[in-house]
């Protein structure tokens, strides 16, 4: 299944983020995308999963525009954990977990994907009694139910301790080395250089990058990415 962005350009009322964007996300592989806030990675999830449509350029889903597809069928396909914290949910775990599988027929078995995020023992409980690090865990686990092909994902490792960071990346490892393609946004270029196949720089003036951890990942080009100082966020290799 491939995910196809075609000369893709992301604009705001007052500057262009992204311009004639070109990008295949390939099965098997891990992209990481990474930039300052408001460099548009957020803005680029949302419209790879067809939630929002780009200024100029379109992207397809093995040959059809992704903003066509029936929302039911496009989410059979495509995973998206997006940087909000759900709001409102006054069911239990184990029910916002289950939610992850609404696109199919069937019940889900929830166990495996409860135990691998640490949350059995909370399955009966209020999703808003917990704290943000098992809530995002809770997201996460939902993702998993749904078990697409294709996985966007939007600052997951927010709220994680680092063991559960660790196993975040183990997992998008995991469903790639399975044949799914996942992309997610990192700030730590450590953690990308570690997990990631490619890499994506976002500049947010309209400037992009595609590369390979060996390519992109140097002390110059963080501190052009991040700005002056940054080029001690990058320990690999010293």
């Amino acid at each position: 299944m491939s995910l196809i962005a075609h000369r893709l350009t992301l604009r705001t009322v007052t500057r262009t983020l992204v311009d004639a964007l070109d990008l295949a996300l390939e099965s098997g592989e891990v992209l990481g995308i990474l930039g300052a806030n408001g460099a548009g990675k957020s803005t680029l999830l949302t419209v790879l999963a067809g939630l929002a449509v780009p200024a100029h350029g379109q992207v397809t889903l093995d040959g059809q525009p992704v903003v066509g597809l029936p929302p039911l069928a496009r989410a059979q396909h495509l995973g998206l954990l997006p940087q909000g914290d759900e709001g409102g949910f006054f069911g239990c775990v184990a029910d916002f977990v289950a939610l992850g599988h609404f696109p199919f027929d069937g019940s889900p078995d929830l166990a495996p994907h409860l135990a691998a995020w640490e949350l059995a023992d909370l399955a009966d409980r209020p999703l808003d009694t917990l704290s943000g690090g098992e809530r995002q865990r809770a997201r996460l686990a939902q993702l998993a139910v749904q078990q697409a092909r294709i996985a966007l994902l939007d600052e997951p490792l927010t709220h994680l301790d680092p063991a559960h960071q660790a196993r975040l990346l183990a997992w998008a490892r995991g469903e790639a080395d399975t044949g799914r393609s996942v992309a997610l946004t990192l700030h730590d270029p450590n953690w990308a250089a570690c997990h990631c196949d490619r890499l994506l720089f976002l500049y947010g003036d309209g400037r992009w990058q595609l590369g390979t951890p060996a390519e992109l990942l140097t002390p110059a080009s963080l501190e052009a990415l991040y700005g002056p100082g940054t080029a001690a966020l990058w320990r690999q290799g010293r």
